[in-house]
């Protein structure tokens, strides 16, 4: 199987155990790419994992270059709401019972990715903020 694909099951299969009813993951450009960042730094993620990603600086800040392909394996396998780039989110549809099988099929076990997702979602709010901080009045 494609690791980017498996990547994008773990990271929805993550964030759904990790929160709950929250079921928006914020995707605006570059706000995901440092939340990723963020949350490898933190120890986030198996290592192989951490192998498929790879961060540069582009022109609209930190750019995951895998991000884009993890985002759309994970709107293919119906993971997540169809990714457009005029939205500031991206839907999660799975369920906590479909984050359960992807993570058994992944061999993940649950509480890892539960915190792994706690991580993501710190982050998430770390680059969020950031990025408030940098917009004008």
């Amino acid at each position: 199987m494609n690791r980017l694909n498996e990547f994008a099951q773990l990271l929805v299969s993550s964030w759904s155990l990790a929160n709950g009813d929250q079921k928006r993951i914020p995707s605006s450009p570059g706000i995901l790419d440092k939340a990723l960042q963020g949350a490898l730094n933190a120890g986030a993620f198996p290592g192989w994992a951490r192998q498929e990603l790879h961060f540069v600086d582009g022109r609209m800040g930190l750019q995951c270059i895998e991000l884009p392909a993890i985002l759309e394996w994970a709107q293919r396998g119906q993971l997540t709401s169809a990714a457009n780039p005029s939205y500031r989110f991206t839907e999660v549809q799975a369920t906590q019972r479909v984050a359960r099988i992807l993570l058994r099929r992944l061999g993940v076990p649950e509480q890892d990715a539960l915190t792994w997702g706690r991580a993501l979602k710190s982050a998430l709010e770390q680059a969020v903020e950031q990025e408030k901080a940098f917009q004008p009045v």
